[in-house]
């Protein structure tokens, strides 16, 4: 988790300031951000405390069960009066799961969809997110002792081979349709889950 965290800071702030900075976004989701930072420093706490499989188990669940409903075309649609109650439960929801597990993606990608975003204010908004609960998240594991030279070291040399796939991606994100966008989303969501939970029936308790 450690290692991960200075390659996903420079990944998701170039696509934070892509097309300019995120006044939008930030003014938009000010009421998910603070409760964001509170979950990361809990789940940092839970982290030492709560078996991983039992975290995994339960997020790889949610994430299913989202991506079948979607396929039975049971939609959630959050409106825009209904996210200034929903905003900070998933704030704090996410933050948690990524100070626990470095896995707030799923339940990020799950609201924001539900929020009907388009493809770049979707990326874009998960990115803004992501660089709070990271920087939130670097403070908290320092407080843990768990950053040291080398996880630095590490964590620069994952940076170097992950700029490849990164910059693919972004090419990918240009190239492809709203339509063909969210299957895409809702295909990478479900073998998220899937991996959470057999890494959940797999790990040692």
């Amino acid at each position: 988790m450690t290692v991960l965290i200075l390659p996903n800071l420079f990944m998701d702030s170039a696509q934070v300031i892509r097309d300019g900075l995120p006044y939008d976004i930030f003014r938009r989701f000010k009421g998910f951000i603070v409760p964001t930072i509170i979950g990361v420093f809990l789940g940092t706490m839970v982290l030492v405390k709560t078996p991983l499989w039992v975290l995994n188990l339960g997020l790889g669940v949610m994430v299913l069960v989202f991506v079948i409903s979607n396929l039975l075309k049971l939609n959630f649609t959050v409106s825009r009066q209904q996210e200034k109650f929903f905003s900070p439960i998933f704030g704090l929801l996410s933050g948690f799961l990524n100070g626990v597990t470095n896995a707030a993606g799923p339940a990020l990608a799950i609201y924001f969809y539900s929020l009907k975003l388009d493809k770049r204010t979707f990326v874009k908004s998960l990115a803004t997110i992501f660089v709070t609960t990271k920087l939130s998240q670097l403070v908290a594991i320092s407080t843990w002792n768990l950053l040291n030279w080398y996880t630095i070291k590490l964590s620069l040399l994952v940076l170097l081979f992950s700029l490849a796939g990164f910059y693919a991606g972004m090419k990918a994100q240009d190239s492809v349709n709203q339509r063909n966008f969210n299957r895409g989303l809702m295909v990478l969501l479900a073998l998220v889950g899937v991996i959470l939970i057999v890494r959940a029936i797999t790990q040692d308790a």
